[in-house]
């Protein structure tokens, strides 16, 4: 199984390279699904309707497009996941002064404002930490996801049921044992194998992402 993922993550971490030419749909297509949801729920979470936040994902994912040419690992500068970040964020802020400026006087403020723009900065400050978390919270979940998908094309199907059953459907032992017809031991090993093998998936993967 070893041999196998890790073969799988050397093609993920050379997706960055890959994704400079932009006539290559299928290198887009594995980006666009490692990360849109990512984008897509730190935007939910900051405030926007799913229609703004589907838009959040396109004008982030042709950013991305415009820039990933010229994107080079710098670490004075950061990794690849603080880089979309700040993208993101800009995207999500653009969505959010829209809709400012969309809301009637009387619910923008009790009191005037001399510059308008300004006063939409100001409302719009603590947004910029709920981002900041969840961007944490979700990349984490991004990462977590990857490593389950990494695993369950290597995983024993009857151990990685085990696992799918425990952790992600998080039905108590006793009922998996009821249900696969093994006993708690059996379950038990199953679960622990396949978590230890995606924790070290999701460690390589994070690496990887944060070197590109």
């Amino acid at each position: 199984m070893h041999a196998a993922t890790d073969s799988s993550l050397k093609t993920r971490k050379s997706l960055l390279s890959r994704i400079r030419d932009l006539d290559d749909h299928e290198s887009w297509r594995e980006f666009f699904e490692l990360y849109w949801r990512l984008i897509y729920n730190v935007a939910r979470r900051a405030g926007l309707d799913d229609d703004a936040a589907e838009e959040v994902v396109q004008e982030t994912v042709i950013s991305v497009a415009r820039r990933i040419p010229g994107f080079d690992y710098d670490p004075a500068r950061g990794s690849f996941k603080q880089w979309l970040l700040r993208i993101t964020r800009r995207r999500i802020m653009d969505q959010l002064r829209r809709s400012y400026r969309r809301l009637p006087t009387a619910e923008v403020a009790c009191e005037p404002q001399a510059n308008d723009e300004s006063a939409s900065e100001g409302l719009l400050d603590p947004v910029l930490d709920q981002i900041e978390s969840s961007w944490e919270e979700e990349w984490k979940r991004t990462i977590f996801d990857a490593a389950v998908a990494s695993v369950r094309r290597e995983a024993n199907p009857k151990q990685f049921q085990v696992f799918d059953l425990c952790v992600l459907k998080g039905w108590p032992v006793s009922r998996v044992t009821a249900t696969l017809g093994l006993n708690a031991a059996q379950v038990y090993l199953a679960k622990h194998r396949v978590a230890q093998a995606v924790k070290r998936a999701g460690r390589r993967i994070n690496e990887s992402r944060s070197l590109e």
